[in-house]
């Protein structure tokens, strides 16, 4: 059992870091060769998600009937989190436009729209696992839960991994900062 959970935990890693390739090959492709890019990022995210889906697949062994209820609304579910994805990478290019030097006018808009993409990521999460245990079965959404948690996690280590930190600002530098604002 404890082999098994290692080679899972191995492919999901895997899985994740094709997803950070894509990710940044979105965050980074230059505009010069936009329509060249534009086909590898979608090879690349089609890639993506037939691994994703395998490893999904691998772990939730369903049954052919289960299948029959799980895949589609699988599908809907992926591709809805994937606009809010496509949401939140604006706000990372965002972020990358103005770092490091990332003033308070810039920053209040950056942190609303990144919580608000949070904010739909968890709402979906609960809209569609509910979802998921009515198709299913509780114990099947849970187990779905925790597979695409386990994907995203790895994914966004190595997002952190990637993306720097906002520069610490010197002491009193962000009071100074709040009182010209008011």
């Amino acid at each position: 059992m404890h082999v098994t959970l290692r080679k899972s935990h191995r492919f999901a890693q895997k899985v994740a870091a094709l997803s950070i390739v894509v990710i940044l090959a979105v965050a980074v492709t230059p505009c010069v060769s936009a329509q060249t890019s534009t086909v590898d990022v979608a090879v690349e995210r089609d890639q993506l998600r037939v691994a994703r889906s395998a490893y999904v697949a691998k772990n939730m062994q369903l049954s052919a009937e289960e299948e029959l209820a799980f895949w589609p609304l699988y599908r809907e579910y992926r591709s809805a989190v994937d606009l809010v994805v496509e949401d939140l990478l604006k706000v990372i290019l965002k972020y990358a436009d103005v770092y490091p030097n990332v003033p308070a006018d810039k920053a209040q808009p950056l942190l609303k729209d990144y919580l608000a993409c949070e904010q739909r990521l968890l709402d979906m999460r609960v809209a569609y696992l509910e979802k998921f245990a009515r198709a299913l079965t509780p114990a099947r959404a849970l187990l779905l839960a925790q597979l695409e948690s386990r994907l995203d996690l790895v994914l966004r280590q190595q997002l952190a991994d990637v993306i720097p930190l906002i520069p610490t600002p010197a002491k009193g530098a962000e009071n100074r900062t709040k009182k010209g604002a008011e």
